[in-house]
């Protein structure tokens, strides 16, 4: 990969982590991995329909790496692309040293790139499985963000580790309802793929 390359997974919110993983490093959910290579292969329909995917389960499942690997493909076949995680955007958008104009150009991304992807979107949680409130001025942000990308039919992909429902708690009935048309929802299941990393690690050692 060159420096370019580089420089550019991480404009687009890819992190260096990500960059020389792909579909074959990823064992776990065949059928979460069939759902994702074929929007892929049909992205040139989905862009225009602005169809999304919503990809949720449980820690360690391995949707980053399908989200992750998703994006990088789309950036091959020539798509604008940007990837943020939940908490980067809620510390965008809440911090003192961004300034408002920052902000303003930062929303203008969010809706105007053919490919938004938010990671762990559902990460807030306590210990029973409740999503926690997230900052008033946040939450009116990605509601409109969402609002404006399903009515402008542009793709948002979504991991969570709670099911959709999260997004009915956590912000409005009409944006879980805007979102539930414009995502195809899948189940990522499966053990934590970190630790099948872990092992992979290991044995290099011995």
């Amino acid at each position: 990969m060159t420096q370019k390359e580089t420089e550019y997974y991480l404009y687009c919110g890819i992190k260096l982590g990500w960059h020389d993983k792909t579909f074959a490093d990823y064992t776990n959910d065949e059928k979460a991995l069939k759902m994702v290579r074929n929007y892929i292969r049909k992205s040139d329909e989905f862009v225009n329909d602005g169809l999304g995917m919503y990809l949720w389960g449980s820690n360690g499942t391995g949707k980053s790496h399908l989200l992750n690997c998703a994006f990088k493909r789309f950036i091959e076949k020539g798509y604008t692309v940007r990837l943020f995680s939940m908490d980067e955007l809620v510390d965008k958008y809440t911090s003192s040293w961004y300034s408002d104009e920052q902000k303003q150009d930062l929303t203008k991304i969010l809706h105007d790139v053919q490919f938004l992807g938010i990671d762990e979107f559902g990460k807030n949680v306590d210990s029973s499985g409740e999503p926690l409130p997230i900052p008033d001025f946040v939450k009116r942000v990605i509601e409109s963000v969402v609002r404006y990308r399903v009515q402008m039919k542009r793709p948002l992909w979504i991991t969570s580790n709670t099911e959709p429902k999260y997004v009915k708690k956590v912000f409005s009935e009409d944006v879980a309802s805007l979102l539930s048309e414009a995502v195809v929802t899948v189940c990522v299941t499966g053990g934590d793929f970190r630790k099948t990393i872990a092992s992979r690690n290991k044995r290099k050692l011995m």
